[in-house]
């Protein structure tokens, strides 16, 4: 101890020289860290969170305060300054015994909050690392995914594409096959169902002709003028039935076809009252009775009479009243003047003429007043039926041109006789007439035009 020296200049004097002991002793031990490492990142390349932020100023800010415990406020110089600054130091020295134990606390707290602060940087930037290496992970995993997608996606639109291109060859190969499965059928089925038609009625025919033979034979058939040897013989002239059927089917046409062209008649008979009781309708060789069907459909009286016992089965079978008679010899045995019309659709064209001026008067005679005869033939005008087509029939004996048509049914005694010209070619054959001028005109006329021709006479 000092002699001479004020009291409470010693205890501020003793006392800073503890203080700055302990502040050494504490500075040898720990040195904080500066305020921008305080407040910047806990690990290189690492974010703060903000929690750990306000933590280190906190700290910061604790370290400031650190330095000041124990110091003396700077002496004013004014006398009530000095005069303070000398209580300061007075209740400085009865401290003095507590300062180094703030001290020394606020050290410990120091050292622990930044023990403290260093393990949860390390605690964050584990975090961080981990929440790095899971973000790279998914990222790969993500990559990952999106590159077996896009695999996946290109295998299976390739995959898609094959059986795309498989199932529209597949579909081209199948339309292709029902197209001609269809054409072969509109070619082929309405021959085969015709063909049917035909076999099944010559069936019956032949049936009826082996019943009548046995028949005769079981009768007497050593006599030949008896009635089952003349039966017999006229059986011979059906010999050849079942071949004139089969040789329409080649060359008529489609039951349809027929009934189409048929139309055309049916406004002349209905407009003139034809078809009701009192004005039957007689159809000479009604062949297979389309012509019958059509008067059928619209409520008209018709009946039909043909050689042809195939083609009356086939009648038959559709419900067609038919019977099986020559045609003059059926015109004369009806009641005179009994029939509102006769018709006979490709008939004349097989007659000698002897026979045709016959069926004209039978008809006639079989109308009544006002009555109609409608009969169609092949027109020889046309160059290629007179020189063709009116020859696949061999059962034809001639063609009658219009004119002659004309000239034998007014000899005959009908009136008001009209030439109805049926069935041109199609316009698709023609021969242009803008290039080919009246010569083209004259050739479609002579070789493309009407292919049939009807002769319509009434009786007065």
């Amino acid at each position: 101890m000092r002699k001479n020296a004020p009291p409470g200049q010693f205890l501020l004097g003793e006392e800073k020289d503890i203080l700055r002991q302990i502040r050494e002793e504490m500075q040898r031990g720990y040195r904080p860290r500066e305020g921008n490492e305080l407040s910047g990142d806990g690990e290189p390349g690492l974010p703060a969170s903000g929690e750990l932020v306000e933590l280190r100023s906190a700290l910061a800010a604790l370290c400031s305060s650190y330095a000041l415990v124990g110091q003396t406020p700077p002496q004013p110089p004014t006398f009530r300054g000095r005069i303070g600054a000398q209580l300061v130091k007075v209740v400085q020295r009865l401290l003095f015994w507590y300062t180094p134990q703030i001290v020394h606390f606020q050290y410990s707290a120091l050292r622990a909050f930044e023990s403290a602060l260093r393990a949860f940087e390390e605690q964050a930037g584990s975090v961080r690392r981990l929440e790095t290496e899971l973000l790279a992970s998914v990222a790969a995993a993500t990559s990952h995914t999106e590159l077996l997608e896009r695999r996946l996606g290109s295998e299976l639109q390739s995959e898609r594409r094959d059986r795309q291109a498989a199932v529209t060859a597949a579909a081209s190969r199948t339309g292709g096959l029902e197209r001609r499965l269809e054409a072969l059928r509109l070619q082929a089925l309405p021959r085969i169902e015709r063909e049917v038609t035909r076999l099944k009625a010559e069936q019956r025919v032949q049936e009826d002709r082996i019943a009548l033979a046995i028949q005769a034979r079981n009768e007497s058939p050593e006599l030949p003028g008896s009635a089952p040897a003349q039966r017999l013989c006229e059986e011979e002239l059906h010999y050849r039935d079942s071949f004139h059927a089969a040789l329409q089917d080649e060359f008529r046409g489609s039951r349809a076809e027929i009934k189409e062209r048929l139309s055309i008649y049916l406004p002349k008979l209905t407009e003139a009252g034809i078809g009701g009781e009192s004005m039957p309708i007689l159809d000479v060789g009604c062949g297979r009775g389309e012509w019958l069907e059509l008067l059928r459909e619209r409520q008209l009286q018709a009946s039909g009479i043909d050689l042809n016992r195939v083609a009356l089965a086939i009648c038959r079978e559709r419900g067609l009243p038919v019977a099986e008679a020559e045609a003059i010899e059926h015109l004369r045995s009806v009641p005179e003047a009994s029939l509102g019309a006769v018709t006979a659709f490709h008939v004349i064209e097989h007659l000698a003429l002897p026979q045709l001026l016959d069926l004209l008067d039978a008809v006639r005679r079989a109308l009544k007043p006002g009555g109609v005869a409608v009969f169609e033939t092949p027109n020889p005008n046309n160059m290629f039926v007179s020189s063709r087509y009116f020859y696949l029939d061999p059962t034809h004996r001639h063609p009658i041109p219009p004119a002659l048509g004309r000239f034998l049914a007014e000899a005959r005694g009908f009136e008001r006789i009209e030439i109805l010209e049926l069935h041109p070619w199609p316009e698709q054959h023609r021969v242009d007439t803008n290039t080919g001028g009246a010569v083209a005109a004259r050739f479609n006329e002579c070789f493309y035009g009407p292919q049939d021709y009807a002769i319509i006479g009434w009786k007065g």
